[in-house]
């Protein structure tokens, strides 16, 4: 579906296609990757592009329809987060800046998909002059009850001994008190991957990407 909006120097294209999955196994989701993309084009060769992948467990299972609609909210929020976009290119040309091209752009790939457990990663990408900004992000949850997991749900051991293992993992990237006392270590980011836990602990913007690895319970 392609829809083709002009406002004088404004023109914008918003498309959305799906992605094909692979063929699911057993205790495993069959689901598709949804591409919402809009490009905003400005004068002076000004252009601002917001894509966004979006997965979507196929089914109609509470579970499904409880998992599709808590990933549904990451989509909402950075589509609040396009529009700041979109206004930093405006004002731009608006300023005389030409031939600039600000993005924000958010991949969604399937990392672990069975044992009733599906977990995905997604990475953002964005810049609208000045320092640009790389994020990651991830879901997972149980197929059978919809919930979604945390990284104590899914590390061996008990709860005492994964936070420890979390705080000496963030202090290796640099974490100390300030960081502590504003992260919850139950929602760092983290995807499952051949029997290990990746966390990334996001301590700063510069390695934001970096991770450490805990014992799975999940093979």
């Amino acid at each position: 579906m392609k829809k083709i909006v002009m406002a004088g120097a404004l023109a914008a294209a918003v498309t959305v296609g799906l992605v094909a999955a692979p063929k699911a196994e057993a205790s495993s989701a069959k689901y598709t990757i949804i591409h919402y993309r809009t490009v905003k084009k400005y004068k002076h060769g000004m252009k601002a592009n917001f894509s966004y992948q979006l997965p979507q467990l196929k089914g109609s299972s509470a579970a499904v329809k409880k998992i599709n609609k808590d990933i549904k909210k990451s989509l909402v929020a950075e589509k609040k987060n396009a529009k700041q976009l979109f206004n930093y290119a405006k004002d731009g040309a608006n300023n005389g800046f030409k031939n600039l091209s600000y993005y924000d752009a958010t991949t969604a790939k399937i990392i672990y998909n069975k044992n009733n457990v599906v977990s995905f990663k997604s990475e953002m990408k964005w810049w609208a002059g000045g320092v640009a900004e790389d994020n990651i992000g991830s879901w997972t949850y149980s197929l059978k009850s919809g919930k979604k997991l945390t990284v104590y749900d899914v590390a061996q051991g008990s709860q005492a001994s994964i936070k420890k293992k979390l705080v000496k993992g963030a202090k290796k990237f640099g974490a100390g008190n300030v960081y502590f006392k504003s992260t919850n270590l139950k929602k760092m980011n983290f995807v499952l991957k051949k029997g290990k836990v990746y966390v990334y602990p996001q301590v700063y913007g510069y390695n934001m990407d970096k991770y450490f690895t805990l014992p799975a319970r999940y093979k």
